[in-house]
């Protein structure tokens, strides 16, 4: 009898931590399960490691090529026998209710077909990972970022066969976001607001070529996004999107004014070609205005004020916590 779930969980060279993972999967509550733990040609001892587990319900497979994370991904789909498949990093978590929780929120909604949950940081950063709940939300998220926690997804395997859903196995970096993206349309996204994973954080060692190849693909799936969808664009408008997208980073030559601009060019083209649902459009939309306006205080206050007069303010009521440090970052930046 085949399970209800495939936990699918690529490795490569996780030695250190596989066997906590491996634990955190064999501890659910919900039992109805397989675990494909397929290894990505580990060159250290991570294979041994899986090996020695003996629950039956876990099978080992090895690739005979390293195929990367968007390739494996895609391997494992033969092997899979549950009409859902868990994702899973090498190197993260699971809480014990993950899978009975993701479980009990497809089975009570067929019109979601995708169901991920928040993500708790640990190691290097204790951040908490928060993301839309209702798909309508999700899906305007993905516009500039992953619509909920990749590893903390679940779906139902009908995306993958019957609908011939494939991550690109060119991409070595950032082929989540490529996939909600290029798939936005046919993906109806859930997010649980629970952080059902324990998200593996380690010291900044990332080397600054991954950086940079992360950040140039995940900007050419914005642009692909845009031109999908049909919206007119020229170079400077990709910048601002992608500026927009990086809340964080340095604005440089963009100004908030072309932000606001763009924000409200979105929404204005989704009432002529829809793609999302106006009114999550314009709660998403609004959201990163504050966002924007927050993080990139200006002299003068003129960045609190630039908030308040737009139309776009109207979409994001600013709670009076958030207006409170609104105005603390400001009055920081200013004296």
């Amino acid at each position: 009898m085949n399970p209800c779930v495939s936990v699918v969980l690529p490795i490569y060279n996780v030695a250190p931590y596989i066997e906590e993972t491996i634990a955190s999967i064999l501890k659910q509550t919900f039992t109805d399960f397989e675990l494909l733990v397929i290894d990505d040609c580990s060159t250290d001892d991570t294979a041994a490691k899986v090996q020695s587990f003996k629950d039956p319900r876990l099978r080992f497979i090895q690739n005979t090529q390293n195929l990367g994370r968007a390739g494996t991904d895609n391997a494992a789909l033969p092997h899979v026998r549950g009409r859902y498949v868990a994702k899973m990093d090498g190197d993260d978590l699971c809480h014990p209710e993950r899978l009975a929780r993701q479980v009990a929120y497809l089975e009570k909604h067929p019109e979601v077909n995708i169901v991920g949950s928040w993500m708790q940081n640990f190691g290097a950063s204790t951040y908490l990972n928060r993301y839309p709940e209702r798909p309508a939300d999700t899906q305007v998220l993905t516009l500039f970022t992953l619509p909920t926690g990749n590893p903390s997804v679940m779906l139902r395997t009908s995306l993958l066969r019957e609908g011939g859903m494939q991550y690109d196995a060119s991409l070595r970096q950032t082929e989540d976001y490529d996939f909600f993206a290029r798939y936005v349309r046919e993906l109806r996204v859930a997010t649980l607001p629970q952080a059902l994973i324990q998200y593996r954080v380690p010291p900044d060692t990332i080397k600054v070529s991954i950086l940079t190849e992360r950040s140039t693909v995940a900007n050419d799936v914005r642009e692909r996004l845009l031109r999908t969808w049909g919206v007119s664009q020229n170079p400077r408008d990709i910048l601002v999107h992608n500026a927009i997208a990086r809340i964080g980073s340095p604005l440089l030559d963009v100004s908030l004014d072309e932000v606001e601009e763009w924000l409200l060019r979105l929404i204005q083209y989704n009432a002529v070609q829809p793609l999302f649902e106006p009114a999550a459009l314009c709660r998403g939309l609004g959201e990163r205005w504050f966002e924007m306006c927050y993080t990139h205080p200006e002299s003068w206050f003129r960045n609190v004020r630039r908030f308040g007069r737009s139309p776009l303010a109207v979409y994001f009521p600013v709670t009076g916590s958030k207006r409170l440090k609104f105005w603390a970052k400001a009055l920081r930046f200013n004296f």
